[in-house]
């Protein structure tokens, strides 16, 4: 008898009422992202940024969980290609509707990032938020370095940036991250909700008002996702990284202490 292989990791990908439903399923490793799921997440939204018979995005995780954040292969790419994680951020960025973001369970490293590119954010009260860069010997990405100040204040920012500490969901209200917090068991139809009410408003008002809502990047914020990956790409070659890793894998605290500074 043989044992049955784990599911393989994708994007369920549906469009139905004017609405493109993507649910990251991979989890098994929590919904983490693999290079595989970045692209066909920036795939469904590159076809449905002019396709007018898509109104609004539902963007969630399967099994009660957002994401776990980076897969291992997450950042593979072919010689000479962008990597995955770069292509799906400037199309989430660049993509021009509403996206309603459904949080449950984890929110980590990118599953927290890329909800600042999101419109309305619904998260279970129970959900763990965390944003562990620094703590891994990277930096944080999807243009989190120049969004976090300016949505909470540089104090708290660095708070969770340089700790990489947990966060609630209450708390990630306070600070402006999610619309609202709710019982886990109201989560899903709240979003349902706000996807079903968005695709009846006018698509061109919604689109213009949604444009002038995050006007205050533009070149800037491009700038900065550019820097920010950069920097986040050196920083997996380099020393701080491979100890964090072999942290891990040994199961012990990581020792930055004698590593030097580049």
């Amino acid at each position: 008898m043989t044992n049955a292989s784990a599911p393989q990791a994708q994007v369920i990908v549906e469009r139905e009422d004017g609405v493109l439903r993507l649910t990251m399923d991979n989890l098994t490793k929590k919904n983490a992202i693999t290079c595989e799921m970045y692209l066909q997440m920036k795939e469904a939204l590159d076809a449905a940024a002019t396709d007018h018979s898509i109104r609004a995005v539902l963007l969630r995780g399967t099994g009660g969980v957002f994401s776990s954040g980076n897969d291992v292969n997450g950042f593979n790419a072919p010689k000479g290609e962008l990597p995955a994680p770069v292509q799906f951020v400037r199309s989430l960025v660049k993509f021009p509707k509403p996206i309603v973001a459904q949080v449950e369970g984890l929110a980590v490293g990118i599953g927290v990032t890329m909800l600042l590119h999101c419109d309305i954010i619904y998260a279970a009260d129970d959900t763990k938020f965390r944003m562990p860069f620094v703590n891994l010997g990277v930096v944080p990405e999807a243009g989190s370095s120049y969004l976090l100040p300016r949505l909470m204040g540089a104090a708290k920012a660095a708070e969770l940036v340089l700790l990489g500490r947990l966060f609630s969901a209450a708390e990630a209200e306070a600070l402006g991250m999610v619309s609202n917090s709710m019982p886990q068991a109201e989560v899903a139809a709240a979003a349902e909700k706000a996807v079903a009410a968005l695709v009846k408003q006018p698509l061109g008002a919604m689109m213009k008002s949604r444009a002038l809502l995050r006007d205050v990047s533009g070149e800037a914020l491009d700038e900065r996702i550019e820097l920010e990956f950069k920097q986040f790409f050196e920083g997996l070659k380099g020393p701080e990284f491979a100890e964090a890793a072999r942290a891990f894998m040994e199961k012990r605290e990581p020792d930055f202490s004698n590593i030097p500074v580049a």
